[in-house]
């Protein structure tokens, strides 16, 4: 009987969500943010350790991570109206360039050396790993840092700066993650793409879903002018978002960039579709959240954890690198405060969220399969060392920075 009842999906998906409340509250508790204790749950209840979750469950889970990444890419998306963008300055938009792209060079110039000459993995799959690696170093999980600050009141340059940075920081990591995502798959496509054939590859998943998503934000503008209330508007927004990844995928665009696109231009044809944001916040977002997070560190599978443990370190130590690195070259060409150039990159350093989604996208695509578990593995493994040195490090640059009092 219990092992009929634990092959039951909506068992399943009730100690998902279930225990990812308790060990999201055990984690506010210890003063952790709730996505380390979503991930301790995956990772508790995954087929590697208890086996409440079986690998029959988790290999029809991208549903729930294609809703998820759905709803997170169009909240991004939505927060990026041109006259935020416009008003965040150029200290803002110059650091998150550099932080954002020399993660994802350095990382990607690290993994590749590894993985060739100490690995032994053959060239082309070598650099689309590398670039892989190197796309998904760039986002950052702002949640631990924003709670430090609001733990500690923090208040000052570093603060404006951090809170500036992490409005414009997914959005520049899901771009890259389009484009490493785009070239490792033109890499291992069996043939030796050519220059152009990539470029096309490339443009063609880029510029057909930013139109997509263009058109579904339209959409859902004028069937919103319909909803009046808040379960309508959910209705609604939830509809277009699952029709756009859908197509987005059937099309061969970029399902992520796609339903991001849709929040960009719904904020940006008037500042009213705010209100579209509001309902999802209150209504959906933490049961998909909870499931998102729970569901991707199920797939954390200890065994191969512990083999590619030194890759792991080698991840975060680069991706640490060439943040900070990027942060002082932004920093220096748009004439930043000291305090940012010496101590914003480590209220950079925590990772999780969408990071830990994209990497299972990379995972569920069949030409990827082989190279995808390493790849979840790894991203997983960082995830739980950002997420936990994170608060303690967001904290150091803070009171570093003079912009916290302690007692």
């Amino acid at each position: 009987m219990l092992e009929k009842l634990l092959s039951e999906p909506l068992f399943e998906l009730g100690v998902i969500l279930l225990t990812g409340y308790i060990f999201g509250n055990v984690a506010n508790a210890l003063k952790l943010p709730r996505v380390s204790g979503y991930i301790l749950a995956g990772i508790l209840i995954s087929p590697s350790l208890l086996g409440i979750i079986d690998e029959e469950f988790l290999q029809k889970a991208h549903l729930i991570t294609h809703a998820s990444l759905s709803v997170i890419t169009f909240m991004i998306g939505a927060s990026l109206s041109w006259k935020r963008i416009k008003s965040l300055g150029k200290v803002i938009a110059l650091v998150t360039l550099g932080e954002a792209q020399m993660a994802f060079l350095v990382v990607s110039t690290v993994m590749f050396i590894y993985l060739y000459l100490v690995a032994g993995i053959s060239a082309p799959v070598s650099l689309a790993l590398a670039l892989l690696f190197g796309a998904l170093a760039s986002p950052t999980d702002p949640t631990a840092t924003l709670e430090v600050i609001h733990e500690y009141k923090a208040r000052g340059t570093l603060t404006t700066t951090v809170l500036g940075v992490t409005a414009l920081d997914d959005a520049t990591g899901i771009m890259n993650f389009v484009l490493g995502y785009s070239l490792a798959l033109a890499l291992l496509g069996g043939e030796s793409p050519s220059p152009p054939q990539v470029a096309y590859q490339v443009v063609y998943q880029i510029l057909g879903a930013v139109m997509l998503g263009a058109s579904g934000g339209f959409l859902l503008h004028l069937l919103g002018r319909f909803a009046k209330e808040r379960k309508e508007i959910v209705t609604v927004t939830v509809g277009i978002l699952f029709l756009t990844f859908s197509l987005a995928h059937v099309l061969g665009f970029d399902e992520l960039l796609a339903t991001m696109s849709v929040g960009i231009a719904l904020i940006n044809i008037s500042e009213e579709n705010e209100r579209f944001r509001e309902p999802l916040e209150n209504y959906i977002e933490d049961i998909l959240f909870t499931a998102f997070f729970v569901v991707g560190a199920s797939f954390l599978n200890l065994k191969v954890l512990f083999e590619y443990f030194p890759v792991v370190l080698l991840y975060v130590s680069s991706r640490f690198a060439g943040k900070y690195i990027g942060v002082w070259l932004g920093g220096h060409l748009s004439g930043a405060p000291s305090v940012v150039k010496k101590y914003l990159a480590f209220t950079l350093f925590p990772q999780g969220g969408i990071v830990i989604g994209l990497s299972l996208l990379v995972y569920q695509r069949p030409e990827l399969k082989d190279y995808g578990l390493m790849l979840v593995n790894v991203i997983i493994g960082a995830t739980v060392i950002h997420e936990f040195l994170g608060p303690a490090f967001a904290k150091f640059a803070l009171k570093r920075a003079g912009e916290i009092k302690e007692d």
